[in-house]
């Protein structure tokens, strides 16, 4: 038994919504919402990111190795900030223009 069961005196503390969809059973229920704002920086990190791999291809096909490993440096990077925008795992958000 719980303490709060054993003494009605004690407060429990308030639960958040998703401890609430956990006891429920809807553990996907509880979704947070993306802002526009982040739709569009996620967008144009995968543009970057896109831009950056067709780079690097053209780059092994025209043997120039150290573009290319630059290349592959940059896209990895954006590829991964751009996986955290999506996640919702980025809290400050950049454009770059």
């Amino acid at each position: 038994m719980s303490d709060g069961a054993q003494n009605p005196g004690l407060a429990r503390p308030a639960m958040t919504p998703e401890q609430i969809a956990y006891v429920r059973g809807q553990q996907g229920a509880f979704r947070p919402r993306m802002s526009t704002f982040r739709v569009i920086c996620g967008i144009l990190w995968a543009a970057v990111a896109a831009g950056l791999a067709v780079g690097v291809i053209y780059n092994l096909v025209h043997p120039d190795i150290g573009q290319a490993l630059f290349g592959a440096a940059l896209g990895a990077l954006a590829a991964w900030y751009d996986y955290r925008i999506w996640t919702l795992k980025a809290r400050r958000l950049f454009i770059i223009i």
